[in-house]
């Protein structure tokens, strides 16, 4: 049984932050995970498990190793400069 989950976010031993699930290779029993910093690190899934992970909720500013402003991301400012009459403007007239 594989305790890991793309896009999840577990605890580990080794690292002080959660880290992500983002890659499972079945047939080579292979777990990618990356690091809030931005590393990714692949581990066999015998060693992914000796490290005890424990499924967590994803970090507040889980954005860290993608260098986006909070406003980048945040849904209810995604598109506060953008409003009805720019959106028609795009669609040509029959």
């Amino acid at each position: 049984m594989i305790n890991a989950e793309i896009g999840h976010w577990y605890r580990i031993e080794f690292s002080p932050d959660p880290v992500e699930v983002v890659s499972l290779d079945d047939d080579e029993l292979v777990v990618e995970f990356q690091h809030f910093d931005g590393e990714i690190e692949a581990l066999e899934l015998s060693e992914w498990q000796s490290l005890t992970p424990v499924e967590v909720d994803a970090p507040e500013d889980w954005s860290g190793p993608f260098e986006m402003d909070r406003q980048d991301i945040h849904p209810n400012r995604l598109f506060i400069e953008y409003n009805l009459s720019d959106a028609l403007a795009t669609f040509e007239k029959p």
